[in-house]
């Protein structure tokens, strides 16, 4: 084969190379354009039920109000994550009460997302978490307590955790804070024993979040991200010290 053959041939090949990558990264964007354009109505329905306070100046509308329809709509966040069901919203906007005091939901700052409720079992007959009771250690069985969702100084949700970081929970259940490993030695107490495996959150619901598109859960963490620091400097906070949180 002559050179001027090759050298034909090597430049066919690098100009469907540039094409091949060009066309999978427009179609890569197509993609997230579609997904971005098929949840124009969910991301309203997420402005307009998100709480007032936010804090949304620099933030992203279209993730906001995504993240907002998901957490506050889909999946109840708040429910487990907020300190205080009794408060979890303020004075005469409970919509569990009767009129007047059952205006328009309006969520309570105070407790929103700021962590707090025990999932231990309950007592005899009421168990909360299923792993707890038939897997907890030969001490005291796993207090486990809903973390504070609230950003930190560096403004991160969820205990100062990059994107990056809070994918790896959501897809994975890594538990970075390691509360409740396994029992073994003298970790006796707040610890499970096999065959759960420890080092993952055995409440929050990560099987199901694990399935959600990066595009998805990005909308969740820039969400959270709007959500006002609560520092949690309380009672509550002094006993468990991990819902604490260094506001700026």
């Amino acid at each position: 084969m002559s050179f001027d053959r090759i050298v034909k041939i090597a430049a066919a090949v690098s100009v469907a190379g540039m094409i091949a990558f060009v066309s999978t990264q427009l179609g890569s964007r197509t993609v997230h354009a579609d997904e971005q354009d098929s949840n124009k109505n969910l991301v309203a329905i997420g402005l307009r039920i998100a709480p007032t306070f936010l804090k949304t100046e620099g933030k992203d509308r279209d993730l906001v109000g995504l993240g907002s329809f998901i957490v506050n709509a889909q999946v109840d966040c708040n429910g487990c994550h907020g300190s205080d069901p009794a408060n979890e919203y303020v004075p005469g906007h409970n919509p569990y009460l009767l009129a007047p005091n059952n205006r328009a939901p309006q969520f309570n700052q105070a407790t929103y997302m700021n962590g707090g409720q025990n999932f231990r079992p309950a007592g005899p007959g009421v168990v909360i978490d299923v792993n707890s009771a038939l897997y907890g250690g030969p001490g005291l069985g796993p207090n486990i307590i809903a973390r504070n969702l609230t950003p930190d100084y560096t403004g991160n949700p969820e205990g100062g955790h990059d994107l990056n970081s809070f994918i790896t929970i959501m897809r994975t259940g890594h538990d970075y804070d390691k509360l409740h490993l396994n029992c073994g030695g003298s970790v006796t107490d707040n610890c499970y024993s096999a065959p759960v495996n420890g080092a993952l959150l055995q409440i929050m619901p990560w099987p199901k979040f694990q399935h959600m598109t990066d595009y998805q859960l990005t909308a969740i963490w820039t969400y959270l991200s709007t959500v006002p620091c609560n520092p949690h400097n309380d009672a509550q906070g002094d006993k468990f010290p991990w819902l604490k949180n260094v506001c700026p």
